[in-house]
């Protein structure tokens, strides 16, 4: 008989909390997320999706006014504030494009800070982008959400722009960008799409 993998007989196997996460080897910790204290594997693309999101936040660094309070990062730690208040829970995701307000050195960032956020579909996380990402991103109050598809060659077809409605707290799809992303906040960037495939 084979040996049943430890999820199978102890369900807080698959748990975590903040102080636990905080422990782990960085190299584990880029492969979770981690939502309602729940582990979720985190959907790591190939290098022409990697190379996409590196090269958005180049573009957009480039465009961003020369304002100190305001940065722009790739893969970092997103972490709940708002879910964590109502139901006490460690949660964070990590897009691959942040822009926030900036926060002193060595602070974690959290959803209060972020202005806008970037998630670029690979296989197997159409889903999570499209639906369980918009639903909790939008919870968390972060203003703008761009959701980047690409066609079957790795090429940038489409970027999705959601708005958050604020009275509803949910995302309203304020723009459908082809060829070149037209963006008006968190500033004004106009990113064509041949910059990003490279």
């Amino acid at each position: 008989m084979t040996e049943l993998p430890a999820w199978s007989t102890d369900t807080n196997s698959l748990e975590l909390t903040e102080e636990q996460y905080n422990d782990l080897p960085d190299a584990l910790r880029k492969l979770i997320e981690v939502v309602d204290g729940n582990i979720i594997r985190h959907q790591i693309g190939s290098a022409e999706y990697s190379d996409i999101a590196r090269r958005l936040a180049n573009q957009l660094e480039l465009a961003k006014p020369a304002d100190p309070g305001v940065r722009i990062s790739t893969g970092v730690d997103v972490r709940f504030a708002w879910q964590k208040c109502s139901a006490g829970a460690f949660s964070f995701r990590r897009p691959d494009v942040t822009i926030y307000r900036c926060i002193d050195r060595g602070t974690k960032l959290t959803t209060a800070e972020a202005l806008l956020v970037v998630e670029v579909v690979s296989p197997g996380s159409g889903y999570t982008d499209t639906v369980d990402k918009l639903a909790e991103y939008a919870y968390e109050g972060i203003p703008v959400y761009l959701i980047v598809h690409l066609d079957s060659n790795l090429y940038v077809k489409m970027i999705q722009e959601y708005r958050l409605d604020w009275a509803a707290r949910i995302y309203r799809l304020a723009d459908t960008h082809e060829g070149a992303l037209l963006l008006e906040s968190p500033f004004s960037a106009v990113v064509p799409f041949d910059r990003l495939d490279g």
